[in-house]
């Protein structure tokens, strides 16, 4: 076991390279410039030369600058060009240089990386300056983790038992019924179940007026007492956790059901029943103890997909996390913030990958890593 953890872990490396790699390259390439657009947006009507000049200075700062290694040598400098070239020759250079520049951009940045620079961000800048990006995840991290963590609960209290009473009670009106359900809530994407609960039971909607629709709290909750301020909690998380919590509920059951039926028609069952025990014993005692060991591993992996999901939910609700922080980041070009944060996600799933296949071989003696 030790050797392959080892293993594991020697290959989360390139692996984590590779998708760095390829999230860098994505945000280099796209068209667009996030440098003069935030300065428009800071200094508002600037001439060009000065915002040409400033935004070389922070791309330099920032490693995002652009090298024109071939561009140069075929056209000369750009301050030199009478009128700016064109055909497709020019725009195979101009790309060429473009990728050429990302690449030397992703050295620089895995560069920084190792000594432990993650980045300033360039959306997120203050009086004072920029912004660490991973102190900007590090204060998000506690709001996403709160919603996951209440999310992997319920997924945990509520799909194992339906998926396993679903199975009990095979062709039953319980197993139909559940069966129906659950479907219909795995086939509903997020951003429409968002937004019809919002509509139906948020402040503010057309309907009941339940629930409040952004943010975690209300105005003044520090004032508040222990219990006050975790029911204040509960109340603004309702509908965001129910966003996140139904898709996984849906999948965890059903995967529930299938495991306990397919022990059900095993051999040891058949030979539990063959010996007289009684009906509650072989399914409770049996059959149930072993469909739980692959619902380890999905239980395991619907972490990181909760913590995906939370860019979609957080965007909607207006809640302050690591997902909506994703989502502006993307919108503003923001690479320390967008390279930081898909490497933490990157970690996290190769990390619980790992954990739930440790899990596995600790539950099930017949599975060993060799």
């Amino acid at each position: 076991m030790k050797t392959y953890i080892l293993k594991r872990l020697l290959l989360m490396i390139p692996t984590l390279l590779g998708v760095t790699m390829l999230t860098y390259f994505i945000v280099r390439l796209a068209p667009g410039d996030p440098i003069e657009a935030m300065i428009r947006n800071q200094s508002g009507n600037i001439d060009p030369k000065a915002m040409k000049e400033s935004a070389d200075k922070i791309r330099e700062r920032l490693g995002l600058f652009e090298y024109h290694f071939l561009r140069d040598r075929l056209y000369g400098p750009e301050k030199e060009w009478e009128e700016k070239p064109t055909g497709a020759v020019f725009w195979v250079t101009d790309a060429a240089d473009k990728v050429a520049s990302a690449g030397v951009g992703y050295v620089q940045w895995f560069a920084r990386l190792c000594m432990g620079n993650f980045g300033e961000s360039i959306k997120y800048r203050t009086s004072s300056g920029s912004r660490n990006a991973i102190l900007l995840i590090i204060e998000r991290i506690p709001v996403t983790a709160t919603l996951n963590i209440i999310s992997e609960f319920l997924i945990f209290v509520v799909a194992i038992p339906v998926g396993f009473a679903a199975a009990r009670y095979q062709g039953r009106w319980f197993d139909r019924a559940s069966s129906f359900v659950l479907l219909v809530l795995y086939s509903i994407p997020a951003i429409l179940a968002a937004t019809v609960l919002i509509g139906f039971l948020g402040v503010g909607g057309e309907g009941l007026h339940w629930f409040p629709i952004a943010g975690l709290h209300k105005f003044g909750y520090e004032k508040m007492d222990w219990g006050a301020s975790l029911a204040d909690l509960l109340w603004h998380t309702a509908l965001p956790v129910v966003c996140l919590t139904y898709g996984g509920l849906a999948y965890m059951a059903k995967m529930g059901r299938a495991s306990l039926l397919e022990n059900l028609r095993a051999d040891y069952v058949r030979t539990a029943r063959a010996k007289g025990l009684p009906e509650g014993r072989v399914v409770y005692h049996h059959a149930l103890r072993n469909s739980l060991l692959p619902m380890i591993t999905m239980l395991v992996l619907t972490i990181p997909g909760l913590i995906g999901g939370s860019v979609i939910v957080e965007g909607i609700f207006s809640i302050q996390g690591m997902g909506l922080l994703l989502l502006e980041a993307s919108k503003a070009y923001d690479l320390a913030l967008i390279m930081t944060e898909t490497l933490l996600y990157g970690v996290l799933v190769l990390v619980f990958l790992l954990i739930g296949d440790i899990l596995y071989a600790w539950a099930d003696p017949r599975v060993r890593y060799e």
